[in-house]
């Protein structure tokens, strides 16, 4: 590992730590025994320093986090819908928000940068995905594969991102995505993939409907003004 690794590797940990509002020049220098006017040499100034430290967080976590899932399924379409519910799953996290809105706010160039990194590394890894899907006979030989990554990673773009999307009453952002996913990749399926995305949905509790979630809402309302 190079000098310039150790102290991003350093750094990713302390943004984790501390947050990345409270990550000073002057503590990454003491703390790692350097003079701040070495890590400006290496870096050039705080924001790049930043911006490399959050994005080996970033593949760093997406990495371990894949090979974590693809060691455990049988098949790379049963990986992907486990990789895309993790995602999901990382951007309602509160420490993910967190720091994307701290971002946001004070560093907005890299978050900007981060943003553009992680779209251009979620399409790649998507459309690898579903190439291997249709290698092993789960995705549809006619589907568009490239046409279709993009066409689905600009609907999931809505979920990440777009905060004024219209959801109905009970429903999560979280659970509208999964929904999504699910349908979207039963369009593109061979006989034989329905049947591994239907064993997968097996194993955990079915959703509940929008009827049924009115129905609940209406019963809590009756008991509530004593009917």
């Amino acid at each position: 590992m190079t000098q310039q690794e150790k102290i991003v590797e350093h750094v990713s940990q302390m943004v984790m730590s501390i947050g990345v509002k409270s990550v000073r020049m002057d503590d990454v220098a003491s703390s790692l025994g350097m003079s701040k006017r070495t890590l400006y040499e290496l870096f050039g100034d705080k924001e790049e320093l930043l911006y490399r430290s959050l994005r080996h967080l970033m593949e760093k976590q997406y990495s371990a986090q894949f090979k974590k899932h693809l060691a455990q399924c049988d098949n790379m379409l049963e990986t992907l819908l486990l990789s895309i519910k993790l995602l999901s799953d990382v951007g309602a996290n509160d420490v993910s928000k967190r720091l994307a809105f701290n971002l946001k706010k004070f560093y907005p160039r890299i978050y900007e940068k981060l943003h553009q990194d992680q779209a251009e590394q979620s399409l790649a890894g998507l459309q690898y995905a579903l190439d291997r899907c249709l290698e092993e006979g789960y995705i549809d030989p006619v589907v568009d594969v490239e046409l279709m990554a993009r066409l689905f990673f600009s609907s999931t773009a809505l979920f990440m991102y777009d905060m004024e999307m219209s959801l109905p009453e009970d429903v999560s952002r979280e659970e509208a995505f999964g929904a999504m996913v699910v349908n979207f990749l039963r369009g593109l399926a061979t006989v034989k993939g329905l049947q591994v995305i239907d064993e997968i949905l097996a194993r955990e509790p079915r959703p509940k409907t929008l009827k049924q979630r009115r129905q609940e809402r209406e019963q809590r309302e009756n008991e509530l003004n004593g009917k």
